[in-house]
């Protein structure tokens, strides 16, 4: 059985667990079969010409395989337009190279929403580290996103996932991604193997596997 963690900031525990490690130079771990997401993360906004220059250069190494985190965050001091400028540019970055994107939204799904009619975008759209109640997440399903889940979640909000909606992911946590599947699966009273399976189902899907 083969675990998918959709959004890490770390390297797999078990090396047969596949992992979308974020925020590293995909190409300081080449050859090492780690995928990749990069991106420009709302909290960290400094230089933009410099960053979109380097997002671009990173988006077509080989081993990344979405962009992301990128996103909206109003508790932060950067202005929503300038978020909003970086968050398009990426995500028509995404489009031309079909890669899926992970966002990052705090406060801001209106606009996100917003943004989705606005852009029409092919590729998947993952909300990451969701925490939100059953009614915003059926509402953004709807709207055709999808919802990763981490160590800390809303179960309700994970049965309006499932079945087709639904990703794993640790983010920054040490929690191994397997005691994150067992507490999801558990959640939807399931067994392991068939969480899993339906998972991976899901991975395939946005990565284009067969």
């Amino acid at each position: 059985m083969v675990y998918y963690d959709i959004h890490t900031h770390h390297a797999p525990v078990h090396p047969e667990d596949v992992a979308i490690v974020n925020g590293l130079d995909p190409a300081s771990s080449a050859g090492t079969g780690l995928l990749h997401s990069v991106g420009i993360h709302p909290w960290y906004i400094y230089n933009v010409k410099e960053q979109l220059a380097e997002l671009k250069r990173q988006a077509v190494l080989p081993d990344v395989v979405a962009i992301g985190e990128t996103g909206l965050d109003k508790g932060v001091e950067t202005p929503l337009e300038l978020q909003q400028e970086i968050f398009k540019t990426s995500v028509s970055l995404a489009e031309n190279l079909g890669l899926f994107v992970i966002i990052h939204c705090v406060k801001a799904w209106d606009e996100l929403i917003a943004l989705k009619k606005e852009l029409k975008p092919h590729v998947p759209w993952i909300i990451h580290g969701f925490r939100g109640n059953a009614t915003l997440a059926k509402q953004l399903i709807r709207h055709g996103f999808y919802l990763s889940f981490g160590y800390r979640f809303n179960p309700e909000a994970v049965h309006a996932a499932w079945p087709d909606y639904l990703f794993v992911e640790t983010d920054d946590r040490e929690t191994g991604i397997r005691t994150i599947y067992q507490n999801l699966s558990g959640s939807l009273d399931l067994p392991l193997e068939r969480f899993a399976a339906q998972v991976a189902e899901n991975v395939r899907r946005i990565l284009q596997l067969p």
